[in-house]
């Protein structure tokens, strides 16, 4: 058992070269080699975690005591590593929502302002947009409440005003 947890930290060491450098000499755009090449980096943490862990276990269990300090020292470091990983892509992806929100809402204060009706402007969210009608429809009554426009407004005032500032800069 403890020859399989070995062969499991050496398999991700191999995993993530192997497939670092076949992603590297394959013809895709950026977009799809760093997707590729952050789930190689997850999958490789992850069972370099769990192997780890396994070994250290093993190796306390059989009175190993240093080996199995240091496996589980090194299943702790990578998974902070990883956890940290993961929570940074949480951390932009929300930001993106965030973003994509308030491009919608500038949109959708300038077809307002520009007199179009509730129908025209739910049809712009679900067909141009993506939206489902429910989004679409629960975007619009969020918007629509003066505390929550006004808000918004102040916002997206800053947001230009900043926008500005960086360009003159």
């Amino acid at each position: 058992m403890l020859q399989l947890s070995y062969l499991g930290i050496a398999f991700a060491i191999v995993f993530y070269f192997v497939f670092g450098i076949c992603v590297r000499l394959m013809a895709l755009n950026d977009h799809t080699r760093n997707k590729a090449r952050l789930a190689i980096l997850i999958t490789s943490f992850t069972i370099v975690t769990m192997s780890s862990l396994f070994a250290g276990l093993l190796n306390l269990n059989r009175e190993k005591f240093i080996l199995g300090v240091f496996f589980i020292l090194i299943s702790v470091t990578v998974f902070i590593i990883l956890a940290a990983i993961l929570i940074e892509l949480h951390h932009i992806k929300t930001k993106v929502k965030m973003r994509r929100f308030m491009v919608l809402f500038d949109i959708v204060d300038r077809f307002i302002n520009e007199g179009k009706t509730r129908d025209e402007i739910l049809s712009y969210l679900v067909e141009i947009q993506k939206l489902t009608l429910k989004e679409a429809r629960d975007f619009l009554d969020f918007i629509s409440d003066p505390t929550n426009y006004k808000f918004l407004s102040d916002v997206n005032e800053k947001i230009h005003e900043a926008q500005i500032l960086g360009r003159s800069k």
